[in-house]
């Protein structure tokens, strides 16, 4: 009797779990699949295939522009990783004191992120113009017009400012820190007051060791957005100046779009799946090697 209800709760699991497992076939290996026999061909969309085997991974791992695209990309994932995350969670600790006006703040910092990514971009775009934007007004205006500048079309200042709006906009990464804060029991900030312990040293001591499961989740998300982030420099500078902002997705939209080499374009995107993969292997070894240690 017990093994039968046993095999009926994995038939009705299996059941239950049936419709994600077709999804996931459907629209991520199907897919895969394609993108895997496409970037093994000499492709330009229109006429017949060529099969050149790992011609097309050779061609990426020689360009230059693959290489620049590598670097930039990383340059994102830094930003997300050291001031990013790190500016979400100083914004939640803050916003955890409730201090005068706190809900307010919070809807705020939360606004930009229902806000369509082409819209911020647009908007970025005309604070930084060199002509008509705010930025070299604001400068022109407090006597220091010296300091003003093409700033998307300086290639020491382009990226910087292309990664500024995502580096601002931590609403998401804001809550996701606060929703963790309000899971902390009062009695161990009450038990740190007891013993002395300042406001930084609870924030240190006491909120930090038990966000671990938020900087993971942080973590995952920002990694995946700064993999696939394309609007901000793709809009703000196409890409410029001298490749100096083309990430690895708009790298692969070029490739595809401009100059129609498909094969290559599904190549670099394997590539680009393949850096997803490790890094949030990565992040979750970490996460495992701290629940052992808390063991």
């Amino acid at each position: 009797m017990q093994t039968s209800r046993s095999g009926l709760r994995n038939d009705r699991a299996f059941w239950y779990t049936a419709p994600a497992l077709v999804m996931t076939l459907i629209f991520f290996i199907v897919p895969l699949v394609y993108l895997i026999t496409v970037s093994l061909y000499k492709w330009n969309g229109l006429g017949a295939m060529e099969f050149t085997g790992l011609g097309n991974y050779a061609y990426i791992f020689r360009s230059v522009n693959f290489h620049k695209a590598v670097r930039v990309t990383f340059w994102w994932l830094g930003a997300a990783l050291f001031l990013h995350i790190p500016f979400g969670l100083l914004l939640s600790l803050l916003l955890n004191r409730r201090p005068a006006g706190w809900k307010f703040l919070r809807v705020m910092y939360f606004i930009p992120n229902v806000i369509s990514t082409t819209a911020v971009a647009f908007m970025w775009y005309f604070i930084y113009h060199a002509d008509m934007g705010i930025l070299n007004a604001i400068l022109r205006t407090v006597g220091l017009g010296q300091y003003a500048r093409a700033w998307l079309g300086n290639v020491d200042t382009a990226l910087f400012c292309n990664m500024v709006p995502f580096i601002l906009y931590v609403g998401l990464t804001c809550i996701i820190f606060l929703t963790q804060l309000s899971t902390i029991p009062s009695e161990l900030y009450e038990a740190a007051e007891i013993d002395g312990a300042s406001r930084f040293q609870k924030d240190l001591y006491v909120s930090m060791p038990m966000l671990k499961p938020a900087f993971v989740t942080n973590m995952m998300l920002n990694c995946a957005f700064c993999l696939r982030t394309f609007e901000y420099p793709f809009l703000m500078t196409s890409g410029g100046p001298s490749n100096s902002t083309t990430n690895l997705a708009l790298y692969i939209y070029r490739e595809m779009m401009s100059a129609n080499r498909y094969g290559v374009s599904m190549a670099a995107g394997l590539v680009t799946i393949l850096l997803g993969v490790l890094l949030m292997t990565a992040v979750t070894l970490m996460q495992r090697e701290r629940k052992v240690d808390t063991r």
